[in-house]
């Protein structure tokens, strides 16, 4: 309840502020500065829009990332901001035991409250969607690949990371470093996230294909335990199952067994990846007839398969293949078109899509990133993407 003189302090507020007392909410708070230094560091004001305000709501913790030579990021399970220092020319308060509209009843007893101020601030963290930063997550998981138990001994445990280690490191929220790791094909040994050297990748996931010859197999009939029985005296078996999770699928019962089958999409793209890798430049035709022999038998391989992989030049005598990976392209999207129409002066849309798919956000999906960095021109009826300011 107000006292007389309070009451009379406040009247007079209002009579210079040309106010009238029965236009207001009958809880009047009265605002003091608290004794101790207002303009500290022990807090800073974070603008939030409504789907971090849902995150806070829900899951009550957000992340913020960063080394000591990376700009901060703010990360939620599902997505990455860019946090950014915005001043502002009026001062903001932050205080404590506010009561807000929603709280107060316009019946209740005239009463006053005191409401004390905390700090003053002249700037707040404002955040902006942004992609996650995963060239810290190559560079750490390429220290040392897995080349197999007889090369375990030469490394330094230091090295290594475990799940939580990279989730902390790697500024990115938890869905993404997650698609980041299942598109980089990784496995884990001994609690350790690690990547595949590419040549015994190679040469385990052949041991896995000839199974299915050997055993007189259709691709999609294929079974777990005997791949895994068969091959753990040349592969350790945490490999051989996390590779078998990674290129199969289940398909079918028979007589109460499951059964899987090789996904064909992925087994053949590795195919063209093994092949390319040791001649970077292929004739075309004799690449064609090499990767159809290599992949199981029953698999189609397509050149749409390659999109992503490989470029194809039907210009040269005789045409030919040129391997093209998208993860050795520029996270910079200027230069990574540099790159493209540097490789390649026109190309379709589901040709180049591959390659910049990993730069669309939730507003900007892959045919507004050509619009904007690239010029539509058609030949012969196709449409085709050229580069921006190309003759």
């Amino acid at each position: 309840m107000m006292n007389h003189n309070q009451t009379q302090e406040i009247e007079k507020t209002l009579l210079l502020a040309k106010l009238k007392p029965e236009d207001l909410l009958p809880l009047t708070q009265v605002v003091y500065f608290a004794s101790e230094e207002l303009h500290h560091n022990n807090y800073k004001l974070l603008q939030i829009d409504n789907c971090l305000l849902e995150t806070f709501n829900e899951q009550g913790v957000v992340y913020v990332k960063g080394e000591d030579n990376e700009n901060a990021v703010l990360c939620t399970d599902t997505a990455t901001y860019d946090l950014l220092e915005t001043e502002t020319s009026n001062a903001l308060l932050l205080v404590e035991s506010l009561h807000f509209r929603d709280s107060v009843t316009d019946s209740a007893p005239k009463a006053t409250s005191k409401v004390t101020v905390k700090g003053v601030f002249y700037d707040y963290l404002e955040v902006t969607p942004t992609k996650p930063n995963l060239q810290r997550l190559h560079e750490l998981l390429d220290k040392r690949p897995y080349k197999g138990p007889e090369y375990e001994r030469d490394g330094d445990e230091h090295d290594l990371y475990t799940y939580s280690e990279l989730l902390n490191r790697i500024q990115a929220s938890r869905n993404e470093l997650d698609a980041a790791l299942e598109a980089m094909r990784i496995v884990k040994v001994n609690d350790k996230i690690r990547i595949l050297d590419f040549e015994y990748h190679s040469r385990v996931l052949s041991y896995m294909l000839k199974l299915i010859e050997e055993n007189s197999w259709n691709f999609n009939e294929v079974d777990y335990d005997q791949t895994v029985s068969t091959l753990s005296d040349l592969i350790p078996e945490e490999i051989i199952c996390s590779l078998f999770e990674l290129y199969t699928e289940k398909s079918k019962v028979i007589d109460g067994l499951q059964l899987y089958k090789y996904k064909e999409i992925d087994v053949c793209k590795f195919v063209a990846r093994v092949l390319l890798h040791n001649a970077r430049k292929f004739n075309l035709q004799e690449f064609l007839e090499a990767w159809m022999e290599l992949v199981p038998n029953g698999m189609r391989p397509e050149t749409e398969m390659l999109y992503g992989l490989a470029i194809i030049d039907t210009k040269s005598v005789p045409n030919t293949i040129l391997a093209f990976e998208e993860e050795t392209l520029p996270d910079n999207i200027l230069e990574r078109f540099d790159v493209l129409f540097n490789a390649k002066d026109r190309w379709t849309v589901p040709e180049i899509t591959p390659y910049i798919q990993r730069m669309t956000t939730e507003k900007t999906d892959v045919n507004a990133i050509l619009a904007k960095y690239a010029r539509a021109c058609t030949f012969s009826g196709v449409k085709y993407y050229t580069a921006k300011h190309s003759k």
